[in-house]
C-alpha cells in the first residue's frame, strides 16, 4: 500500500479536484484506491457524487465514538470516505487524540484513524488541503509521497522560500496557461531550480472546474480533455515512483 497526500502550497491551488481525478485514473490502470478527506471543507466528496447534505464523515464516527467509519464504494476500484460536517469541539477532539497518541503509543494509530492502516488498497490518497496542523504533521509522517501542489504565480514563488518541506516532497505546477508571460517565466525558473518539480504540468482547464458542477471525478466526466491527458501523465508517474520504492 501506497499513500499519496496531496495539498496546495495555499489555498485555492486545486488539491481536493486532483485528488479526486487521480484516484479515477489509477482505478482505470487496474489499481484499487481509498480516498480520504482531510479537510475541514468537506467538499472531496461531491466528486464522488455524494448527497451535497449529507453530514456522514469520519469525523462523524469520532463524535459518536464508534469503532470505526463506513467506507463509501464509489465505483469498481474506487472507496472514498468523507471528512463530515463538524465544529471546533471535533477539532479538539481530533487534536487532543493525536497529541496523546504521539506522547503514550507514537508507533500506533489513534482508533478513529486505524482505517489509514488497512492493507486492503494498493493507493490510499489523503485531501490534505486546508486542513488542521496536527492532520498535516500526521499525514506527512504517514505518507510515502507528499505531493505540493503549485499554481504558476509569484505568491506560490514566495511561499516556496518561506517554507520547508518534508524530505518525501513533490511538487506539482497546476491551472497553467501557455498564454500568460509571467506563469511561463515563473514555471521556466522552478524546472531550472526546484528540486522535487515533477515533470508533469497541469494545464488550466474548464473540465476541471465543471467536473465538480455534476459532481464526477474528471475522468469520468470529461476523458478526453486536456487537463485528463494531464492527469493520466501524472498517474503514470505516481506508478513509476511507486515501482522505484518497493
Amino acid at each position: 500500500m501506497t499513500i499519496l497526500a496531496i495539498q496546495g502550497i495555499r489555498g485555492g491551488c486545486g488539491a481536493t479536484s486532483v485528488c479526486a481525478a487521480l484516484a479515477w485514473d489509477l482505478a482505470q490502470a487496474g489499481q484499487s484506491v481509498l480516498v480520504v478527506d482531510f479537510s475541514i471543507n468537506n467538499l472531496l466528496r461531491l466528486h464522488f457524487n455524494h448527497d451535497w447534505k449529507s453530514k456522514e464523515g469520519w469525523v462523524s464516527t469520532l463524535k459518536q465514538q464508534q469503532s470505526s467509519p463506513s467506507i463509501i464504494s464509489y465505483s469498481p476500484g474506487i472507496d472514498y470516505l468523507p471528512f463530515g460536517y463538524s465544529g471546533k469541539e471535533i477539532y479538539s477532539l481530533i487534536n487532543d487524540g493525536l497529541f496523546y497518541q504521539k506522547e503514550h503509543q507514537p508507533d500506533k494509530l489513534p482508533g478513529f484513524l486505524e482505517f489509514l492502516s488497512f492493507d486492503d488498497y494498493q493507493w490510499v490518497i489523503i485531501d490534505c488541503s486546508s486542513t488542521l496542523s496536527s492532520l498535516n504533521d500526521l499525514s506527512n509522517s504517514l505518507a510515502d509521497i507528499n505531493l505540493i501542489l503549485l499554481n504558476p504565480d509569484v505568491g506560490s514563488h514566495v511561499l516556496l522560500e518561506q517554507n520547508s518541506f518534508p524530505v518525501n516532497s513533490y511538487f506539482l505546477i497546476n491551472g497553467f496557461s501557455p498564454t500568460s508571460l509571467i506563469q511561463q517565466d515563473i514555471s521556466h525558473i522552478w524546472q531550472q531550480n526546484l528540486f522535487g518539480l515533477i515533470p508533469v504540468i497541469l494545464h488550466r482547464d474548464e473540465a476541471m472546474a465543471e467536473s465538480l458542477a455534476v459532481k464526477k471525478t474528471l475522468g469520468e466526466y470529461q476523458p478526453g480533455s486536456l487537463i485528463a491527458q494531464d492527469i493520466h501523465q501524472l498517474a503514470l508517474w505516481c506508478q513509476n515512483v511507486d515501482k522505484q520504492g518497493s
